[in-house]
């Protein structure tokens, strides 16, 4: 019933009548070790002069993060905050995600984030997910703080090749504040584990 639901929700979430102009244009690639509370992770995108660096650690329920963007020659620096989940049910968790971007050449401006997630474990070796993430704008030129501007939503599957390796394929779709989609691409994940 869950994995029925979960389709569902994927479908409705997803199908989008018009592609974006930039439809599927680049793909997204990721590159991740953890190791207890730390994790690094460098991501790159094939056919997009685009690359960042990101440490993350989890302490007490909430998780920090640095990350180092280089876009096109634009430099971003990003801090985050994640906190604990407000909701978890069965499978279903509602997130909050704070973040301040600071970049070297345009205004900086933060966003809070709502991070509705649901995910499924398929046997022992899958975990499909899918992850609905609107965001909201502070300090951001052209939006009132706390209006809705982007949401950057997601579904794929994860699996676990040994309990050190797991490998993973999503697909990215992100809106713009009328909720059509600007962009949408496909993704992979790499985590090793120590």
């Amino acid at each position: 019933m869950n994995k029925l639901l979960m389709t569902a929700a994927a479908s409705l979430i997803f199908a989008a009548p018009v592609h974006a102009k930039d439809s599927y244009d680049y793909s997204q690639h990721n590159l991740k070790v953890k190791t207890g509370n730390l994790t690094v992770t460098y991501r790159d995108h094939n056919d997009l002069d685009k690359s960042m660096g990101q440490v993350d650690y989890k302490h007490n329920g909430f998780g920090y993060a640095y990350r180092y963007q280089d876009s096109k020659g634009q430099v971003e620096h990003r801090l985050r905050l994640n906190t604990p989940s407000l909701v978890k049910l069965g499978g279903f968790s509602v997130t909050p995600r704070i973040e301040w971007r600071d970049f070297e050449t345009k205004d900086d401006y933060g966003n809070v984030w709502v991070r509705l997630q649901y995910q499924q474990k398929i046997g022992d070796l899958y975990k499909a997910y899918i992850k609905l993430q609107p965001k909201f704008a502070f300090d951001k030129v052209g939006y009132s703080d706390g209006e809705f501007y982007t949401s950057q939503n997601a579904v794929g599957v994860d699996y676990k090749l040994t309990s050190s390796y797991s490998i993973g394929v999503y697909y990215e779709q992100n809106t713009d504040d009328d909720w059509k989609v600007k962009s949408e691409y496909i993704g992979t994940d790499f985590t090793v584990n120590f």
